[in-house]
């Protein structure tokens, strides 16, 4: 396979995963908005509870990428069988390259950009973690200011 044919392949499956990956995120943010009961948000536990299934969330958005890539990988014929196209584009998408499992001269442009995609991926999941983080604390401060306000 050609290097502009591996480029544009990988440029379409790389722009797949960041849009879905950006879609997780909005639904998180709108499952949050809408389901959440205030209250919940200005606990610590409830906080907590609700970073750890975003996390969770985001994690299946970085789960579904490597299975986009694995399934690619097959369909190009780079590999014959699931579990070894699946564990390649898991361990290139989350750029640790072990190496004793490779990609064919033909295609191998794509395992650096699915480590590429991988590093994006990961950076995405960070800022919308840390941006969800910021709502819940300043939902806790302003909960907190709130009742400090009452009292007085």
């Amino acid at each position: 396979m050609s290097i502009v044919a591996q480029l544009a392949i990988g440029t379409v499956t790389v722009a797949l995963t960041i849009i879905m990956q950006a879609c997780f995120a909005a639904i998180a943010f709108s499952v949050d908005d809408r389901f959440t009961p205030p209250r919940t948000r200005t606990t610590r536990f409830g906080a907590t509870l609700l970073l750890a299934a975003s996390t969770i969330w985001m994690l299946l958005a970085i789960t579904l990428a490597a299975w986009i890539w694995a399934g690619l990988f097959i369909v190009l014929g780079a590999f014959e069988a699931l579990e070894p196209a699946l564990y390649f584009a898991t361990v290139s998408l989350t750029t640790l390259g072990f190496g004793d499992v490779i990609l064919s001269q033909d295609v191998r442009l794509l395992s650096a950009i699915v480590a590429a995609n991988g590093l994006v991926m990961f950076g995405l999941s960070t800022a919308f973690l840390l941006e969800f983080v910021g709502q819940v604390r300043e939902e806790k401060g302003s909960s907190t200011r709130s009742h400090i306000s009452t009292a007085e």
